[in-house]
């Protein structure tokens, strides 16, 4: 049935592609509340590249009391995707993006995170085969590798998780499978700075289509640990799965549908596909669609 079903919006999609050009862009903001209701995120305020471009896949990173968003950009000038900051005022208002992170491969989905006083990253850089460690030297605009968490492996949209006294990856290979989100892994390990990597035994932890892949890191919603994850059965990028984490351990793992989260906060928008949340602040991407003449 799903694939019956994305036959029919690839269809509907070709339809639209010559009065509609697209870009992705970021939602942001504090919410007056913990976020608890998907309403919620019609508050946000909303940050589009100059030139209608990608700013996407966007991470939140709190430092000495300022604001920062990381989030991958695409230009007219480098031939691939890299990473960029800008940090973000509660009007709603922001400072110009500056590039943190370009190589000669693609780069985006720039997860952040600290360990004591340090801050790191783990980008996605499946060009490269690899699952790359950096580590900021001067934050939040100078990072140098860390090391290779992985290599050899076709991974996309890598996120640690701290639980229990262990680093989890959640991450979707492409191993005996079509496309990234078919499957979602997971490794462990009690180091993740020097690891020992597990691969945890129920891999696959899940297996379907297009509907596994990480859309941000896990969070705390309605007093449930959620794992957001990508739906592209409509788009890729169509909509955002909270996914109830029931199970969690180096041997057991079970989540479980909660709530299908849509870009109904503007009819103009076709999709999204991160989101990640601290207390009250939330930022997310969304795809807008413009219509030509």
């Amino acid at each position: 049935m799903r694939s019956l079903l994305k036959k029919w919006y690839k269809f509907k999609q070709k339809q639209q592609i010559r009065h509609f050009n697209s870009h992705w862009y970021i939602r942001f903001g504090w919410l007056d509340q913990p976020f608890t209701q998907l309403d919620q995120l019609k508050q946000l305020y909303e940050v589009h590249s100059p030139n209608k471009l990608t700013f996407a896949d966007c991470f939140y990173a709190a430092h000495d009391n300022r604001h920062y968003i990381f989030f991958e950009e695409v230009d007219d000038q480098h031939p691939v995707g890299f990473l960029s900051v800008f940090e973000v005022f509660k009007d709603g208002t922001h400072t110009e993006p500056q590039p943190v992170l370009k190589l000669d491969y693609h780069l985006s989905y720039p997860c952040v995170f600290q360990i004591r006083d340090d801050w790191y990253m783990i980008p996605e850089t499946s060009a490269n085969k690899t699952i790359e460690l950096w580590k900021c030297t001067d934050f939040p605009l100078k990072w140098e590798k860390h090391s290779n968490l992985m290599e050899n492996i076709e991974a996309v949209d890598s996120t640690p998780f701290y639980h229990e006294d262990r680093w989890y990856l959640f991450t979707s290979t492409r191993r005996n499978c079509k496309k990234f989100g078919d499957r979602l892994d997971i490794f462990h390990t009690e180091d993740i700075l020097n690891p020992d990597w597990k691969e945890h035994p129920l891999n696959p932890v899940c297996k379907g289509i297009l509907q596994y892949r990480m859309a941000g890191k896990v969070f705390h919603y309605q007093d449930k640990l959620i794992r957001p994850s990508q739906d592209s059965l409509k788009r890729y990028g169509g909509n955002i799965e909270f996914k109830f984490i029931q199970e969690l351990s180096p041997t057991t793992y079970k989540e479980q549908l909660l709530e299908i989260m849509l870009p109904d906060w503007n009819k103009e928008d076709d999709g999204c596909h991160t989101i990640n949340v601290q207390e009250n602040f939330v930022v997310l991407d969304a795809i807008r669609l413009t219509q030509t003449r």
